[in-house]
This record gives C-alpha cells, structure tokens and sequence, in this order.
C-alpha cells in the first residue's frame, strides 16, 4: 500500500494552550478534515472524554468534555439514543442501569425523570454530576468544541432538525449507519459532515454505494478499523481524500494510561492514519505533541 504523507509527530510546545478551533460553515469543517489538507493528527475524545479508571469523570457527560475542551484539541464524541417521549440524550447503553443511577430500558423513561439521574462513573460509582440531553451538548458546543455525534437510536429528521435549531451545522460530525440512514440524512440536508462505515449487510459495501446514497467524498469520513486497519478500504479512501477513523479504544481502554506504548500512536500516524479514536486522548495529544489546533 502506497504510503500517505506523514504528519508531524513532534515535542509538546510550553505555555498556554492555543484558542479552540471554530469553523463558519459546515464546507469549512469538510474542507479541514480532508487527508491531504490535514495539519496535524485528529484525536477523537471516546464516549465524551471520560477517564477510564479515573473517578469523577462520567462518559458522555458535559463535564467530561469540558476538561477536553480544556486540554487541547480533540474531536469529542457523544452517542446519542433517544426517551420515551423522544428527547435525544447522550448515552452509549440501550439501558440506563450502567451509566446512571436509574435502571431499564432508555427508550422507557420520559426526559422528565431522565433529568431527575445522576451520572455513574468508570468505577459504576454515583456522581453528583447530572444527566443532560443532546441540545445541552450542542449549545456548549458553540465554546468551541468539535462534537462526533455517533447515533445510537435517533430520527435522523429529528437530529438535523436539532442541529439546524442550535446552529450546529459547522461543529459536528454526524455518523450514519447503513444505506437507509444515510439517504435520510442526505434527504433533509447535504451539508453535513458524516462518517460512514462501510456495511455491506446495511447497503454500502462500496465508496460507490456511499456516492449513490448521496454523499459526496468531500464530506466524508471513513472507517479504517480496529487496530489492524482494513488495508484495502483505506487504499481506496485514501487514493479520493477521504480520511479514516483507527479505533484504537477497543484496547487502549483496557488499559491504564501508564500502560501505553508510544510507539503505537507515532506508528499510526506516521502510516498515515491520521484520525485516532481513544479512550486516553490527554496521553494521545501528549505523546503524538499536539498542544493547540494547527
């Protein structure tokens, strides 16, 4: 596989973190994100930037990924299902019992009492920190965060409608998941940035089968794998501008920041994967010298 252009791997700057990243229109975020116009590595923030083995830190919750915010420049990704009267929420589980101090089913409980939960750590330890809804996000995102809204259990009409009233259009990353998704979203609005995998079983086998739901390669984001990226499906995103997310979170999460290899994260980018998902995003940016948004 032909090599792509290495990004800068260097030594973490002193001094005061650069001002967040803010992009007028959704083209400018596209137009950012696309392989050969990248700076720098992009670093996603998983399940909100929460801190495995950390306490205090709740998955997808604004507290988390304040500290992100706070930290430096990474991509924050919230998974968004939706209650019983359709209020959509950030939550990774089917069910409320993990990340909260309720129980059952999310689709079960009405936003009302949703709001009345507090959030559950990585210890499973009940927090004083509260639940909050998607349109929460969305509006504190306006301070300058990048969200990758990964969707659980939404109406993709409802989220566009969502994102269009918070005036989210240029600070998202919206994922959608099979043919049918993906034609829904393309139906309401062909501005938004979206990361597609691709899923033969959901319709889209192909880059062709992405172009024929109504997605252009310029707002694309793709897929490369879990650790050992698809090398074939990467070649021919990369041979169209089209960048790919390495999923490194399925493993480094397993492990204490102490525990990770270096080398991995350099390695990654240096092969030319130069969008990294992890559940160690502070360690990430520090190993890979990355203090403020290129």
């Amino acid at each position: 596989m032909a090599a792509a252009a290495a990004l800068p791997v260097r030594e973490a700057s002193a001094g005061a973190k650069a001002p967040p990243r803010r992009f007028e229109t959704p083209a400018d975020l596209a137009r950012y994100t696309r392989l050969s116009r990248l700076a720098q590595p992009l670093v996603m923030a998983h399940r909100g930037g929460y801190k495995p083995h950390v306490p205090g830190y709740p998955e997808n919750s604004l507290v988390s990924a304040r500290r992100v915010l706070a930290t430096g420049p990474a991509m924050i990704e919230v998974d968004i299902r939706r209650t019983r009267d359709g209020v959509m929420v950030p939550l990774h589980d089917a069910t409320l019992d993990r990340e909260t101090t309720g129980s059952g089913p999310v689709d079960a409980i009405r936003f009302a009492n949703f709001r009345k939960l507090q959030r559950r750590d990585a210890t499973g330890a009940a927090t004083e920190v509260p639940t909050e809804s998607l349109a929460d996000f969305l509006d504190w995102s306006a301070d300058g965060a990048l969200l990758w809204l990964d969707t659980k259990d939404v109406d993709p009409v409802e989220l566009v409608a969502l994102i269009r009233d918070r005036r989210a259009e240029a600070r998202v990353i919206v994922s959608a998941y099979g043919r049918a998704a993906l034609e829904a979203y393309q139906a309401e609005t062909e501005a938004l940035v979206h990361f597609v995998p691709l899923i033969p079983a959901q319709g889209l086998a192909t880059l062709a089968d992405v172009n024929a739901a109504g997605l252009d390669d310029a707002r694309m984001i793709g897929f490369a794998g879990y650790y050992v990226p698809d090398v074939a499906a990467t070649q021919a995103m990369r041979e169209r501008d089209i960048p790919a997310l390495l999923g490194l979170d399925r493993g480094d999460g397993r492990l204490r920041a102490d525990q990770l290899d270096p080398l991995l994260y350099r390695r990654a980018v240096e092969t030319g994967f130069p969008m990294l998902n992890t559940d160690h995003y502070a360690e990430v940016l520090a190993i890979l010298g990355i203090s403020g948004w290129a």
